[in-house]
């Protein structure tokens, strides 16, 4: 059964289950309503039976008087008219006695028929002896008769009663059965409601639960990752089944095109690199006027190849380092690295280019700075502080500020790069980090797009954090925060040595902050 369930279409298989929850609903209605049914019939008798008797207690007691005034009159008068009274009165009273000896209170009436045919007989002795003109006979008859009418009377009495206890019962029995009812359908509602939430949860589990494995897959492949996974519902027959296996054939075509691109763009950076280099020798050459004299404007066109020249070669490398990236070819390799060390290398790298711009640029080691870490040294060098300074004198003006802020917190090393650049739309700052995204207006203008592409990848690699935080017309500032690995010392002696390499220019200021 559970096998012909998952066969079925989605759509087949959410009507079935809309059934499934109408028919448990179902059940506590027509339990429901049955019991509306017999407490209808209830009060059906009540108001047929009971009130109808009710009524021929009243009309037989009213007969049963005027009988017995009748019959007063007769056997007083002795004349037609008063004896046809009285035949007329014994004719109802008879009536309405033989109506309860057919209906639901023939045993409770049985008392009451049997004193009835008693005066039946005293009236037909009273009627004999008035025909025979023995009227004081007749009269003491009547005397006697008149007892059987006290007791007849209640008799009526005790009919009554029985007809309040037999009402009284049925109203019971109707608060009993509504009593019953509501508990009977408020558990019934209940268990209904419990089962279609039950139904409902299974539905909608066997519904989201392959939907958020496959967004979770399709979150991954839009992160990068075209690996389809395989507890994904591949085998369902239903259109669950039929949209997984179309985002495995999607992720499998993507990690085919992924592959293809990268193996490209590796190829074509190695292509281009010894060409690149091959120009930038002869134009060194050419500088060096091996091949004779150059003069001013020789000299200027050759600086401008080799600056164009140099602009190629770093893209290519950058291209070259996101292709290892993609294909999980450009590893860390964390070693101890002394950290005040690695920031003096730092300093020397964009001295030259800070001077040549007349920025401002500082690097500032406060106490906490640990000594030592564990890092790939060339990589956080070159491609990570190298690509975030390389952006931040790119985009900073002429007389500007760059200052790099280092500062150990817990077990972590925390690098702040905070620029007066231009800053970078609030909108934008999401994707700074993505591959060959340019932000602001340069975008298309400066640089391939993967510089910071290629630093968050870095600080990922050894585990850290990379953001960013940015205001048009003031600045950006880049947070780095790098795992310190085993604990690494804060040293004052090493902040001290750091200090004292780092000179004492403004434009190449560094040092710890009191």
């Amino acid at each position: 059964m559970a096998r012909r369930f998952f066969k079925l279409s989605l759509r087949s298989r959410l009507y079935l289950v809309c059934a499934i929850l109408i028919l448990i609903l179902l059940g506590p209605a027509y339990y429901t309503l049955r019991q509306l049914v017999a407490l209808r019939d209830i009060a059906f008798d009540l108001r047929a039976d009971h009130a109808e008797a009710f009524q021929e207690v009243g009309k037989l007691g009213s007969e049963l008087s005027d009988l017995s005034l009748a019959l007063d009159d007769y056997v007083q008068t002795a004349t037609p008219e008063d004896r046809g009274r009285t035949m007329n009165a014994l004719y109802l009273a008879r009536l309405y006695t033989m109506r309860f000896s057919r209906g639901n209170y023939a045993d409770p009436s049985a008392e009451m028929r049997a004193r009835f045919d008693s005066i039946d007989v005293q009236i037909g002795a009273i009627d004999s002896l008035v025909a025979n003109s023995r009227m004081t006979e007749a009269r003491q008859v009547f005397t006697e008769t008149r007892f059987l009418f006290t007791r007849i009377h209640r008799s009526l009495g005790s009919l009554a009663d029985e007809v309040d206890t037999r009402s009284d019962a049925a109203a019971m029995q109707a608060e009993l059965i509504s009593t019953r009812t509501a508990r009977t359908t408020a558990a019934a509602t209940g268990l209904a409601a419990g089962l279609a939430v039950l139904v409902a949860l299974l539905s909608v589990g066997a519904v989201t639960a392959p939907l958020g494995r496959l967004r979770a897959a399709m979150a991954a492949v839009a992160s990068g990752s075209f690996v389809p996974p395989r507890d994904l519902p591949y085998a369902r027959t239903d259109e669950i089944g039929d949209l997984t296996r179309s985002f495995r054939s999607m992720a499998e075509r993507l990690a085919e095109l992924d592959r293809l691109k990268a193996e490209f763009v590796s190829i074509a950076s190695h292509e281009l690199k010894t060409p690149v280099n091959v120009i930038r020798g002869y134009v060194e050459m050419l500088e060096d006027e091996s091949y004779g004299e150059v003069d001013a404007r020789q000299r200027e066109a050759l600086q401008n190849i080799r600056e164009q020249t140099d602009v190629l070669r770093e893209r290519v490398n950058q291209l070259l380092s996101m292709s290892r990236l993609e294909a999980q070819g450009l590893g860390v390799k964390p070693e101890r690295v002394d950290v005040p060390a690695l920031f003096e290398e730092v300093r020397r790298n964009f001295a030259g280019v800070a001077a040549q711009k007349r920025i401002v640029f500082g690097i500032t080691c406060e106490p906490s700075t640990p000594g030592t870490a564990l890092l790939d040294r060339p990589r956080v060098r070159d491609e990570l502080l190298g690509n975030l300074l390389g952006n931040a004198f790119k985009f900073t003006p002429r007389g500007g500020t760059i200052h790099l802020t280092a500062r150990g917190e817990g077990s972590w090393l925390v690098i702040e790069i905070r620029d007066s650049g231009e800053g970078i739309p609030t909108a934008e700052l999401p994707y700074v980090f993505e591959k060959y995204y340019q932000a602001g207006h340069h975008a298309g203008k400066v640089g391939a797009g993967l510089g910071l592409a290629i630093a968050r990848e870095i600080v990922e690699a050894h585990g850290g954090i990379i953001s960013v935080e940015s205001e048009r017309g003031v600045g950006s500032t880049f947070r780095v925060e790098l795992p310190i690995g085993e604990t690494g010392t804060p040293t004052i002696d090493a902040v001290e040595r750091f200090r004292r390499g780092a000179g004492t220019g403004p434009e190449a200021s560094l040092g710890h902050r009191a």
